[in-house]
């Protein structure tokens, strides 16, 4: 290749990638609430040709459709998401924040998913404390009775929170969890104190995906020894950090939750 050739071929990939930016500035206008030309043109700063030439290619690749000037998300990225998390499950994902949390934290960290009435443990990172909780993948709780099983239960109907406590004996306990449930709903996290017969403190919160649906939730246990009320506090938004974390990485959009 000549000397002059090379700034040539190098100014065409960089037209390239900015081609390449723009059509997914769009899709991500798209997603976020603009669905015609003219509000692509203000989000993106294209001319209305450009704009028009670019959306008509995402319409060609189905990436977009098309209803007159009405343009919404196409099909294409449906297939698309569900061959993605198919390859991609929220475990895999989750394990380099996990062990992150774990790391840093020294506790023990935990991810969980539902199962009818119980939470599955499908992966954990060790702490590094002399005592410490310790889950194994494979173990299940009732879903009721942990941290992380409420963090799933936060988007789930008062109606679900009662059936849970249909076999308790004691009604106070069906209200001190609804009051409970109330407050992880209110809060974005939820909390398990207990310095009775299991001695477990853990902090859990709740992983959405690209749909904002619930999927999985991820915690952190110990001791009261390790992690008193204060602590807690201090560490409940690095959970709900980590949670979103891996939420995003799944595809989950946090302006979904905004109020």
């Amino acid at each position: 290749m000549s000397d002059s050739a090379a700034p040539q071929v190098s100014a065409a990939a960089d037209r390239a990638s900015q081609t390449l930016h723009r059509a997914l500035d769009i899709l991500e206008a798209v997603a976020e609430g603009a669905h015609s030309l003219k509000a692509f043109e203000e989000r993106v700063g294209l001319t209305r040709s450009t704009t028009h030439r670019l959306a008509s290619a995402l319409v060609d690749r189905g990436l977009l459709s098309a209803v007159g000037r009405d343009y919404r998300l196409g099909g294409r990225l449906v297939q698309l998401g569900h061959q993605a998390s198919e390859r991609l499950g929220v475990a895999e994902v989750a394990r380099p924040v996990l062990a992150a949390l774990a790391a840093d934290t020294q506790d023990a960290a935990n991810l969980g998913t539902p199962s009818g009435d119980d939470v599955l443990y499908v992966a954990q990172v060790p702490g590094r404390r002399r005592l410490e909780i310790r889950h194994r993948v494979g173990d299940r709780n009732r879903i009721r009775d942990t941290a992380l099983g409420r963090a799933l239960l936060i988007d789930a109907s008062p109606q679900r929170w009662v059936a849970l406590f249909a076999d308790a004996p004691d009604a106070l306990q069906a209200a001190a969890f609804q009051r409970d449930m109330e407050a992880a709903r209110r809060t974005g996290h939820a909390l398990h104190l207990e310095d009775g017969g299991d001695s477990i403190r853990c902090i859990a919160a709740p992983i959405r995906d690209a749909s904002g649906a619930i999927v999985a939730a991820i915690s952190l246990s110990s001791v009261p020894q390790y992690m008193d009320e204060a602590r807690m506090a201090e560490l409940v938004p690095q959970v709900v950090a980590a949670a979103l974390e891996i939420g995003m990485a799944l595809g989950f959009n946090p302006s979904r939750l905004a109020p």
